[in-house]
């Protein structure tokens, strides 16, 4: 349908598109009831990834020990006094009545084995801590450096650090609420230890704390963020338009779309994570880009004294070519987040790309049809702003052949830069000290403990059995050797059990501290170990219940992804010298995995962008029926990125996983530049029978000032996420600004200049 006939349509029932749009949205905001919150950072591992996979395989052949963590500090004192050893012991005891706790390993707990006349003892390490004697508190502190379990892992080395770790499995349903309810009970009965010791330094820490934080800091944040944003919109419209009227249509633009937006999602059943803080943020500068450009023509044409049905329709006559196109195009940069391997990435991508869809309808069919009936008047700086867009025009035209080479020149240099940046994550350094201490607690832990960075090895046994004196061997040296390695801090595994239980079986020998050399024997001893341990405190942990694979569980210190890659090569090596490939796995574990995250995201969405760069570019070409728009039009949407990782190799450095997500959101909205001055210059060329350079300023006062507004209220609006504690938002805030001040400076003085030395069409 001709769009000049599509236009008038749309205003001549303007009373039943506005209707239309109000049911639509009344259907959509349906879904608003059904959403949910998923705090779970796993649901953020690469999908199929071979680190996700071990992991997953790990888990579910041992019980899982992702868990709180419990730490306590006697400061400069040791931990080994009668009443910081108390406090260790109460708090172990109301750790395991917490809900949904499954497993409490801590210093007092801990199964200490000795033999009496030939018998196996397994008793608590500390027990009434309040009646033992000084000497018998001293005793323990000597005794605890030759228990390789636990020295260096639960207590630290220096003797002043200890932690309590507390498995918990908050069941689903409601797995948010159980969770809540758990670390609310934990926190409670902390906050009253660390009053009545106030001599001693409690902390909470782990990745199911770094879940309850999550929904809990959305919460309180969203509000300030979302409140200040509507302000900062309210003021950059009004600033543009100078109209109260298009300023209230545009937040009802905004709140149409997020709502029906947000229904959506919980209509087709997509949860939520921590990345919602963007939808909102994402959604209303789509929409503002949409309204701004509607209401940009509209005013010009109410300056030319048009009445204001007759200036909307030209205005829609204008606009609905490059809306729906930008609409399209910036879809597909969302759409191109499907190439992604992981879940709540996808989600994103998808729910913006609808939040695109909803911000077009409810711009053309809502907004439009209900200015039309308004008498609203004209802004005294319309004129203005069209005199500043045609000034820039002829800046950009005057010194075209400088800024050819200039630009170009410029952008390439910062891609020569891009090496330089460092694929980085560390999934416990992500929040804001404003908000929360998790991160400098974590910290803290590891220059105490070393604990902050555990990992996992699974070991099987070839002739399906753990007590297999061969097989014991082989992970005896793989341990020595491990805990050798300067990133290892502690390493803890069945052979230095079956080592410890020898030794207890022949007198507490030092000399027997060795594997037992026969398999019934070694099998014996196991057994009658587990039988000595404690209900709750069995080796499911380490053992697999087919007693055919064991877990061999490490703590590395706090280290770069780099670091750890270097780690990981010398495991590997290690496994394949000693031919232990086939018997001991490579090492898994939460943060093993945010390590090869980064890779998997940008490998992603490289191919990603690159197929929605190219169906961009095709679309281009196809509405424009020009391959040579389509190609001109790949650089203003590709050197904005490109240039943008170049800047951020200077300033940061740094790329986490908002920042590589920034590479796909910012070509979705970038597109729209392009495309708005591209349709301009187009309809100047081929209806108005313009030269390129008269095309150029055509455009340029159609939407110059527009776009210029529009790089403004972007950078304000993702300036906002400054606000928010979830730290990779800052980083996602910086790279989309850095991307959109490069893409206008490269579609106002590159872009123009491209089609005037390229555009050689002839129109009678």
């Amino acid at each position: 349908m001709n769009k000049k006939v599509l236009a008038r349509l749309i205003i001549e029932y303007r009373k039943l598109s506005i209707f239309l749009c109000l049911i639509l949205f009344l259907g959509l905001s349906q879904g608003l009831s059904k959403l949910v919150f998923n705090p779970d950072l796993e649901t953020f591992f690469p999908e199929g990834h071979p680190a996700t996979e071990l992991k997953h395989d790990i888990d579910d052949t041992f019980l899982p020990t992702d868990s709180l963590i419990i730490a306590i500090s006697g400061g400069n004192e040791t931990i080994f006094k009668k009443q910081t050893l108390n406090v260790i012991e109460k708090l172990t005891e109301l750790s395991w009545t917490t809900p949904f706790s499954v497993r409490v390993d801590s210093l007092t707990n801990f199964s200490y084995v000795r033999s009496v006349d030939d018998d196996l003892i397994v008793e608590p390490f500390i027990e009434n801590a309040l009646l033992l004697s000084d000497q018998e508190i001293r005793e323990k502190s000597i005794i605890v450096e030759d228990e390789e379990a636990i020295y260096g892992s639960v207590v630290s080395k220096d003797k002043k650090t200890s932690i309590i770790n507390l498995v918990i499995d908050p069941p689903q349903p409601n797995k948010e609420a159980n969770l809540e309810v758990t670390v609310d009970y934990v926190l409670e009965y902390l906050d009253e230890a660390q009053r009545e010791n106030p001599e001693l330094d409690i902390r909470i820490l782990g990745n199911p704390y770094q879940e309850y934080m999550d929904p809990k800091m959305l919460e309180e944040e969203i509000p300030t963020v979302m409140s200040l944003m509507f302000l900062m919109i309210f003021l950059s419209i009004f600033f543009v338009l100078r109209s109260l009227a298009a300023v209230f249509s545009t937040f009802g633009v905004i709140l149409l779309t997020i709502g029906a937006t947000f229904g959506s999602v919980g209509l087709l059943g997509n949860v939520l994570n921590q990345m919602v803080i963007t939808y909102p943020v994402l959604i209303i500068t789509l929409a503002l880009a949409d309204c701004v450009h509607l209401f940009a023509i509209y005013f010009q044409e109410r300056n030319k004294g048009e009445t204001s049905k007759e200036s909307m329709i030209k205005s829609l006559e204008l606009n609905l070519q490059p809306l729906f196109l930008t609409t399209v195009t910036t879809c597909i940069g969302f759409l191109s987040f499907n190439a992604l391997d992981v879940e709540p990435l996808r989600d994103l991508g998808n729910g913006i790309s609808l939040g695109v869809l909803f911000a077009f309808i409810y711009t053309i069919f809502f907004i439009a049809p209900l200015i039309s009936f308004l008498d609203i008047k004209i802004p005294t700086s319309t004129q203005q702003q069209i005199n500043l867009s045609r000034k820039l025009a002829i800046f950009s035209l005057s010194s075209g052949k400088t800024f050819l080479w200039t630009i170009p020149l410029i952008c390439f240099l910062l891609i020569l830069l891009i090496p330089l940046n460092k694929l980085e994550m560390n999934p416990t350094q992500m929040y804001s000290e404003k908000y929360t201490s998790f991160g400098p607690d974590v910290l803290w832990l590891d220059k105490k403990l070393g604990a902050s960075f555990p990992i996992s090895f699974k070991a099987t046994s070839d002739n399906g059995s753990v007590s297999n004196p061969r097989f014991l061997e082989g992970l005896d040296s793989f341990s020595i050797w491990l805990e050798k390695q300067k990133e290892v801090t502690h390493v803890t595994s069945l052979a230095r059990t079956m080592k410890s239980l020898n030794k207890s079986m022949h007198g507490d020998d030092l000399k027997m501290k060795v594997i037992p050399e026969d398999q019934e024997l070694s099998s014996q001893y196991l057994f009658f170990y587990e039988m000595s341990l404690p209900l709750g405190l069995d080796l499911n942990t380490s053992i697999s219940q087919d007693r055919g694979s064991t877990r061999i569980a490490a703590t590395l210190r706090e280290m770069t992804s780099k670091e750890y890659l270097i780690f990981d090569e010398k495991v590997t090596k290690y496994l394949r010298e000693n031919n232990l490939e086939s018997t001991i796995s490579k090492p898994a574990g939460f943060r093993v995995i945010f390590v090869y995250l980064m890779e998997a995201i940008v490998n992603s969405l490289l191919v990603g962008v690159t197929i929605g760069l190219a169906l961009i570019i095709t679309v281009i070409g196809f509405f424009f029926r020009s391959a040579s728009f389509g190609f001109l039009s790949s650089f203003p949407n590709i050197l904005p990125i490109v240039s943008a990782f170049g800047i951020w190799a200077i300033i940061d450095g740094q790329i986490d996983f908002m920042v590589a997500v920034g590479m796909g959101s910012t070509l979705g909205i970038i597109v729209d530049f392009t495309v708005h001055l591209l349709s301009k210059y187009d309809l100047a060329r081929q209806e108005l029978k313009k030269s390129p350079e008269d095309a150029v300023l055509f455009a340029f006062e159609a939407v110059g000032f527009a776009l210029m507004a529009m790089t403004i209220i972007l950078a304000l609006g993702f300036s906002v996420l400054h606000l928010v504690s979830f730290l990779p938002m800052h980083n996602f805030a910086q790279f989309s600004i850095l991307a959109f001040v490069f893409a206008l400076i490269i579609d106002f003085f590159l872009f123009p200049n491209l089609l005037v030395r390229f555009d050689k069409r002839k129109f009678d």
